[in-house]
């Protein structure tokens, strides 16, 4: 069952029709979406003719920039941002328990399941999000949450991980995140002690690309590990990792997955937010 699956990925990463669009300023949004992610903000909320408007600030800048404290209130600088307040707001990701008591908010499972159901129309998949610092399982079926594992435990396999080892590496995100070709074995997954492994091989006089195909690699098997235990081909791949192309090819290779990445892959849970903002406003109020 495809249920239009290529016709929303275009089955090469290509534009989904239900395209994210850049934000502009414009009439205030009837409903929005945040998700308050460790490294990256990201907005969300429908704008005319069926489009999505869509924004990604740095988490710290939003944090210092566009949050305002008013005696024992939190708010956001709506003007700031150059947005109207929405009617509906809902919020999810790393800082939402410091925000509950003062936006509404939702899981960031169930943020993340309405946003991969609503793009690819699947009843029975498997959601893989990975973000800057914890990676998250889905299995749907019927489409419901039939089952979930997370692993916030260590930084290894996250996004923040794969940063720092290009950092470190001194290679452009784009060019780490290509290398998959000739991998070096890399036992320490370890964030910490990666890079101690790393000058090790340098030192042997392995190439830069093939310690980057490593540490894609060994973000990928951790990730396998995790998805495999489910009986099912189709893997929607969301959060920031999935930009890292290496990844998504050897999930292909190794895992025999059917792998769909949406156009903008980081916008998933903020998109599951802002569907659950509009479902608000359609609820009769009393």
């Amino acid at each position: 069952m495809s249920c239009g699956l290529d016709r929303v990925f275009g089955g090469e990463g290509q534009g989904p029709e239900h395209r994210l669009e850049a934000c502009a300023t414009g009439p205030p949004p009837a409903a929005l979406g945040l998700d308050f992610g460790s490294r990256f903000v990201k907005l969300v909320y429908p704008r005319r003719g069926g489009s999505w408007g869509r924004r990604k600030l740095d988490s710290l800048v939003f944090y210092r920039d566009y949050l305002v404290r008013e005696g024992q209130g939190l708010f956001i600088n709506w003007e700031r941002l150059r947005l109207a307040p929405p009617e509906a707001l809902i919020v999810t990701g790393y800082g939402k328990d410091l925000l509950k008591g003062h936006f509404p908010t939702i899981t960031e499972i169930r943020a993340h399941f309405l946003g991969a159901r609503f793009q690819t129309g699947l009843e029975q998949f498997i959601l893989l999000e990975m973000g800057g610092q914890d990676t998250k399982v889905l299995y749907i079926q019927e489409g419901k949450v039939f089952d979930f594992l997370t692993n916030d435990r260590c930084a290894a396999g996250t996004g923040r991980y794969l940063e720092n080892m290009a950092r470190f590496l001194k290679m452009p995100w784009r060019e780490f995140g290509a290398a998959w070709q000739e991998p070096v074995d890399i036992s320490q997954t370890c964030a910490i002690f990666g890079e101690s492994e790393l000058i090790g091989h340098l030192l042997e006089g392995v190439p830069v690309t093939s310690l980057a195909a490593g540490v894609n690699a060994s973000v990928a098997r951790r990730a396998l590990a995790m998805v495999r235990r489910y009986p099912c081909r189709n893997l929607v791949f969301v959060g920031g990792v999935a930009l890292n192309r290496a990844v998504v090819r050897l999930l292909k290779e190794w895992g025999n997955f059917r792998v769909w990445v949406p156009s903008f892959p980081q916008s998933n849970g903020a998109l599951g937010c802002c569907l659950e903002a509009l479902n608000l406003l359609k609820s009769p109020r009393p």
